[in-house]
């Protein structure tokens, strides 16, 4: 598990409100990405939803119910199709920024000074990554396949069995310091952060893995691409585990061929 205190995420949701097959849909404009906000009231609601890994829906779901009553395999069905948008709209935004910061880079080694919001930009990118180093910067301003995004938050949440998981949109089983915001865990006085949805926990996992230094190796040998059973040799930090927790994930993505996930796309249309 990580302990980090939470930062909130405030997200400004427009346009109407659409009643369709008992599932509450909002549709957002955000940058150049339409999103799409769904609460589930059943764990059989996301199973009858279309899922194409080719030209992906971008959804983004709240309120999620607890899967435990499902079958095994429709479990990790409907849990893989609750989490891998979110996971693709949050590489989305690592990217479209990463994309972003070198192209300011390169007007900068031009002899081009970049308009005043560029650098207000750029210097939000640094605050934010705790850094103000380039290269250090592009390091933690990047991704990692979704396969082993999946696998950590099988592991992390059973499948989405665990109550953070339901309760507070918890994935990832990560801490928090604030006590007035935090789930209660049953055997001590530790709390895990509360969500308000599936996209502000994979965020929230996604900056832990870029700014944390137990995972500055791993950082760098993403750099390399390497595939995801070789690099998730590197989380080994990510649990008191260690070396057992590594063997797990490696598993979890074998048996379940997670890295056929890795080339899954966001649907174009989406895309203003």
């Amino acid at each position: 598990m990580i302990k980090r205190i939470v930062i909130g995420t405030v997200v400004t949701v427009s346009v109407a409100t659409i009643i369709l097959s008992g599932i509450r849909t909002l549709q957002q404009r955000k940058g150049e990405l339409h999103l799409v906000y769904r609460t589930i009231t059943t764990p059989e609601d996301i199973l009858k939803e279309p899922f194409d890994c080719r030209n992906l829906v971008p959804v983004v779901y709240q309120d999620v119910p607890s899967l435990t009553s499902l079958s095994p395999a429709e479990r990790k069905d409907a849990f893989i199709r609750i989490l891998l948008p979110s996971i693709l709209i949050a590489e989305t935004e690592i990217r479209d920024a990463r994309r972003r910061a070198i192209k300011i880079f390169r007007d900068i080694d031009r002899g081009i000074t970049p308009p005043p919001e560029e650098v207000a930009y750029l210097s939000g990118l640094f605050r934010k990554y705790r850094t103000y180093d380039r290269q250090t910067l592009l390091s933690r301003l990047n991704i990692h396949p979704p396969s082993i995004i999946l696998a950590q938050a099988a592991l992390e949440s059973g499948w989405g069995r665990s109550r953070f998981f339901s309760e507070g949109n918890n994935v990832f089983g990560i801490w928090t310091f604030r006590k007035a915001r935090g789930l209660k865990a049953v055997s001590s006085d530790a709390r895990l952060s509360v969500y308000d949805s599936i996209l502000d926990s994979v965020r929230d996992y996604l900056y832990n893995i870029n700014v944390g230094w137990a995972y500055e190796e791993f950082r760098d040998m993403r750099s390399l691409n390497p595939d995801s059973l070789e690099l998730v040799s590197y989380l080994k930090n990510y649990s008191t585990l260690g070396d057992e927790y590594v063997a797990r994930l490696n598993r979890i993505i074998r048996s379940n061929r997670l890295e056929n996930y890795d080339s899954c796309r966001i649907d174009p249309r989406y895309f203003n």
